[in-house]
Formats: C-alpha cells, sequence, structure tokens
C-alpha cells in the first residue's frame, strides 16, 4: 500500500508540476501580445480568461495537492509501521 501511495504521489505531482509549467507558459505567450486589459483583475487573469486556460490551471494546481496528499499518507504509513515494530521490539525485550 506504500508503494501504491508513493507511486500514485509521485505521478500526480509530476503530472500537475507538468501541466502547470505548460498552462503557464501558454499564458504567458498570449499576454506578452496582448495590447490591452483592465485592472483590477490584471493582465494575467483576462490572458487565462481569453485562452481558457482556467479549468487547466484549476486541474493542474488539485493534481499537485493530491501528490502531496499521497506523499504524506505513505509517509504516515511508514512512520506508524516503524512505531509498531520499535513498541513491539521493546515489549519482547523486557
Amino acid at each position: 500500500m506504500k508503494k501504491v501511495c508513493l507511486i500514485a504521489g509521485s505521478t500526480f505531482l509530476l503530472s500537475g508540476t507538468l501541466l502547470f509549467g505548460i498552462v503557464f507558459l501558454a499564458i504567458a505567450n498570449f499576454a506578452g501580445k496582448m495590447t490591452g486589459w483592465s485592472d483590477p483583475p490584471g493582465k494575467f487573469a483576462i490572458a487565462m480568461d481569453e485562452t481558457m486556460m482556467t479549468a487547466p490551471h484549476v486541474i493542474s494546481i488539485l493534481f499537485m495537492i493530491i501528490g502531496i496528499i499521497f506523499y504524506a499518507v505513505a509517509i504516515y504509513m511508514a512512520l506508524s509501521i516503524k512505531k509498531a515494530e520499535d513498541s513491539s521490539n521493546e515489549i519482547s525485550v523486557q
């Protein structure tokens, strides 16, 4: 189970990071060619809306969060197994 969590966490974190980078590059490429924009949303938000990259941007952030959660679960499982082994060793020594 720990190995599955590590593989899933790695996959989600890597996918989210790559998708975030690609989306950010697409938005930055479009924002450089914009001639006008309005504040308060700003240039980045308008470029993201114009290129319809809001959904991929949100999905990439969710993938990264899910990957971090999988990593946290794997670390928690490893620590709980180690703690259980340590407590069983203490009982057998006494």
